[in-house]
């Protein structure tokens, strides 16, 4: 069972993450029902977790 996982983990990290980055472009598409002191607060969030998940994704496919 454990060499399927491991043989998986790859695939399934990708589809996780891709998952998380779809999460994240909803979050920043309902920013603007947001008021601008949230709106604030929370776009640098979203947008470096954003780079994170870009930058992991650009990682696997190397």
């Amino acid at each position: 069972m454990n060499a399927v996982m491991s043989t998986n983990e790859p695939m399934i990290r990708h589809h996780d993450l891709l998952i998380e980055l779809g999460s994240l472009e909803l979050a920043m598409e309902m920013l603007s029902d947001r008021n601008a002191a949230e709106q604030g607060r929370l776009r640098p969030r979203i947008e470096q977790r954003l780079a994170r998940i870009r930058e992991a994704l650009a990682g696997m496919d190397d």
